[in-house]
C-alpha cells in the first residue's frame, strides 16, 4: 500500500497512517515476560523488512502505545534503535519516518554475505555430514512445498533458515546473528522480489544446485553458484526501482 505523508497530520492523512500501522501492528499481542521495548522493536523491524510499513510511513509514539496497549516509553526506545538501525529517520518537532532503502547499505550487505557464505560454503562442502547433508533437502523440500503452495513468505523464511543453518554446520553458530545488522537492507529488497514473477523458482533451483555441489563437493561449482545466488539482488534493482514508490530507494 503506497502511502505519502506530509509534514503536517491533517485529519486524512492521520486516518491513512493509522490504518497502515493498525494493519502492520494487527494481531500482535505483548508478552508479559519479556522487554517491552524489544518486542516493539521486532514487530516495527519486521513489518518495515517486509515492506508492510513503507517508506515515508509516519510512525506515531501514540498510535503504536495505543494500537499495541503499551506506554510510550518502550515505543520512543524501540524507535530510537530502528534509527541506529538505519530503518527510520527521527526529524525533532516534525516525526518519525520508515527509512527509505540506502543503496549504500545494500551493497554493503551484499559484499558482506557474498564474501562470508562463499567461504563458509565452500569449506564446509570439504566437511558436511550425512545428517547434515540429509537436514539440508528436508529444508529444500520445504521450499518446493512452499513455492508449489504460494506460500511466498514461508519460502523467504525458509531460505532464511536454510542460510542459518549452513553456518551452523559448519560450526559458526555466532555468524549469521552477526550479519543481520549488515543485510537490514539487503533483506527489504528481498521480501520486494517476492513480488517478481519467477523469482522464487530461480531462487529454489539455485538452493537445489547448492545442495547437489555440496553433496558432490564441488567446491568451485559451488563457490560461483553461491556468488550468482546472493549477487542476483543487484541484477534485479533497476526493475525493481521502477516497480517501487518513487521513495522505496535512495542514492
Amino acid at each position: 500500500m503506497s502511502i505519502q505523508v506530509s509534514g503536517r497530520a491533517t485529519r486524512n492523512s492521520t486516518v491513512i497512517i493509522d490504518d497502515a500501522l493498525a494493519l502492520a501492528l494487527g494481531g500482535f499481542k505483548l508478552d508479559p515476560g519479556k522487554s517491552y521495548t524489544a518486542q516493539v522493536h521486532d514487530v516495527l523491524q519486521t513489518a518495515i523488512v517486509r515492506g508492510k510499513l513503507l517508506p515515508k510511513t509516519a510512525l506515531s509514539e501514540a498510535t503504536i502505545a495505543s494500537l499495541i496497549e503499551v506506554s510510550r516509553t518502550p515505543v520512543r526506545e524501540a524507535l530510537a534503535q530502528l534509527a541506529d538501525e538505519q530503518l527510520v529517520l527521527i526529524y525533532r518537532q516534525v516525526g518519525t519516518f520508515v527509512a527509505p532503502v540506502r543503496l549504500s547499505l545494500l551493497e554493503e550487505g551484499r559484499f558482506v554475505r557474498s564474501t562470508l557464505e562463499c567461504a563458509n560454503h565452500v569449506q564446509l562442502a570439504q566437511n558436511i555430514t550425512s545428517e547434515q547433508l540429509t537436514e539440508f533437502g528436508q529444508i529444500i523440500q520445504r521450499q518446493r512445498d512452499a513455492v508449489s503452495n504460494g506460500q511466498l513468505e514461508q519460502y523467504s523464511e525458509l531460505d532464511e533458515l536454510m542460510h542459518k543453518r549452513l553456518f551452523e554446520f559448519a560450526g559458526r553458530e555466532h555468524v549469521w546473528p552477526m550479519l543481520e545488522p549488515f543485510k537490514r537492507q539487503f533483506d527489504r529488497v528481498r521480501w520486494l522480489l517476492l513480488g517478481v514473477s519467477g523469482h522464487a523458482e530461480r531462487s529454489l533451483q539455485e538452493h537445489e544446485q547448492m545442495l547437489a555441489q555440496m553433496a558432490a563437493r564441488d567446491v568451485a561449482g559451488l563457490g560461483a553458484t553461491v556468488a550468482a545466488h546472493i549477487n542476483h539482488i543487484t541484477q534485479h534493482l533497476a526493475a525493481l526501482r521502477e516497480q517501487a514508490p518513487a521513495a522505496y530507494f535512495v542514492d
